[in-house]
């Protein structure tokens, strides 16, 4: 089904084309064809008129035949001469020319005759005198005049055809091309950013449709945002029983003192922290798909840097991670700063919780031309290349992964990547794996020390 869905997706521009120059080529063949044989056998008439004007000359005394020689020739040329010649009364049969008899009962008129391998078109004529008349020229002049007028007639129309073609060709294009701005626009369009498609200057054939699209759309709109609002507001209720529950449970490790429950205890406040890190990350990519871009502000690289390094350094410590800066250029950058920390600070985390225990993470924030650059390297086991796409998905964990998270870590930052043009490259490198994120800045300032 997929291969015939393909087979029938042509270029609308090309099969209206394609239709239109075959009739534009058929229509043009019937056209020159008729043209050809209008014009040639007007040029036989013509010529078959001017004969018949000669005889008629002859008949009236304004050109004479004079001389013994009955046979008269313009030229001695056989193949553009013009032959007159008297028609004797007494023999059965008359010679017009060389190898060219014609039968003494043939009546007046028209013929076409052969002689000496050579065609001829005769005008035979009874003067008012009763002398009889012959007046012809050779066939083989008479057709090549015939058809070098009648192609003449066919030059404006071959050259026109192509000419034609091309014009039809770029009207339909130009017809056609709204649809294809609507194409990209419709291309553009993102979950964040679904917005009604324009109905100007489509064509009212097309306006059906795109209102169909727009109605679609706006209930797409309708159904992403109800989503949305309840992801969050769900996050949201959740946080208040949390927060309860791990106040009480605190309370209750203080009158504990049998070592089985204190375990068990142990081992529920490891379930709320991450139930509560887990809430915590639901509402930050609700946040991330909801909220619209702040204006940039003047954000320090070094202060950001450090101040998630000291989040994930009891982690770190935990697990015996070398965690540390590698480089971090000293300036003010004008960036969205509550999506960007958001980002740096999932990036570490993500990084933390999945490098094993005695590895290492490496941070970098440093600005390249005019793009901010977050680098996090670590040694931990990386991403198998076919499911590197597949991690920026929620919820998305390895199948080999035994480390504690959510898998929304990354799916945090490749929706605030979306939604502020920002880039997003995950990369296996020899002994670990590294994340760059890329985001376009408006100026940065050095600070002074």
């Amino acid at each position: 089904m997929a291969g015939g869905q393909g087979k029938r997706s042509r270029s609308l521009t090309l099969q209206l084309s394609a239709w239109i120059g075959v009739v534009m080529a058929v229509v043009g063949m019937l056209a020159c064809g008729f043209s050809f044989a209008f014009a040639y056998q007007e040029a036989r008439a013509l010529q078959d008129g001017q004969l018949n004007e000669i005889a008629a000359l002859i008949d009236s005394h304004a050109l004479a035949l004079t001389g013994a020689q009955s046979s008269v020739e313009s030229s001695q040329d056989s193949d553009v001469k013009v032959v007159i010649d008297r028609l004797s009364e007494t023999s059965a049969n008359m010679s017009l020319a060389p190898g060219l008899t014609i039968p003494r009962a043939m009546a007046d008129g028209f013929h076409d005759l052969d002689g000496s391998g050579q065609s001829w078109r005769v005008n035979i004529r009874t003067l008012r005198s009763g002398e009889r008349i012959a007046v012809a020229e050779p066939s083989a002049l008479r057709d090549e005049i015939a058809r070098d007028g009648a192609m003449r007639t066919l030059v404006p129309v071959l050259l026109l055809m192509p000419v034609l073609f091309a014009v039809v060709v770029v009207i339909v294009r130009t017809k056609l091309a709204p649809l294809s701005r609507l194409a990209i626009v419709v291309d553009l369009q993102t979950d964040a950013s679904l917005e009604l498609l324009p109905e100007e200057g489509i064509a009212a054939e097309v306006l059906p449709f795109i209102r169909s699209i727009n109605r679609l759309i706006g209930r797409l709109k309708d159904a992403i945002s109800h989503q949305r609002r309840f992801v969050a507001s769900a996050a949201h209720e959740l946080r208040s029983p949390l927060a309860a529950l791990s106040l009480q449970a605190g309370n209750l490790g203080a009158t504990i003192t049998s070592p089985d429950a204190r375990e068990r205890l142990s081992a529920f406040q490891s379930g709320l922290r991450r139930t509560h890190r887990l809430v915590e990350q639901l509402l930050a990519l609700a946040r991330s798909e909801q909220a619209a871009l702040e204006q940039p502000a003047a954000w320090s690289l070094r202060t950001a840097v450090t101040e998630v390094i000291n989040d994930s350094i009891g982690l770190a410590r935990a697990k015996d991670i070398d965690l540390g800066i590698e480089r971090v250029d000293d300036i003010n950058v004008m960036v969205d700063a509550s999506s960007l920390a958001m980002v740096l600070r999932n990036l570490v985390d993500n990084a933390v919780r999945y490098t094993p225990d005695g590895g290492k993470v490496d941070v970098s924030a440093f600005q390249k031309a005019d793009e901010l650059i977050f680098e996090v390297s670590d040694t931990g086991p990386g991403i198998p290349d076919n499911e590197l796409d597949r991690v920026l998905e929620p919820f998305y964990r390895l199948n080999h992964s035994s480390a504690s998270g959510s898998g929304l870590g990354l799916s945090i930052v490749s929706e605030i990547a979306r939604r502020t043009g920002g880039r997003l490259v995950l990369k296996n490198i020899e002994g670990g794996f590294r994340v760059r994120f890329f985001q376009r800045v408006v100026e940065q300032r050095q600070l002074r020390s």
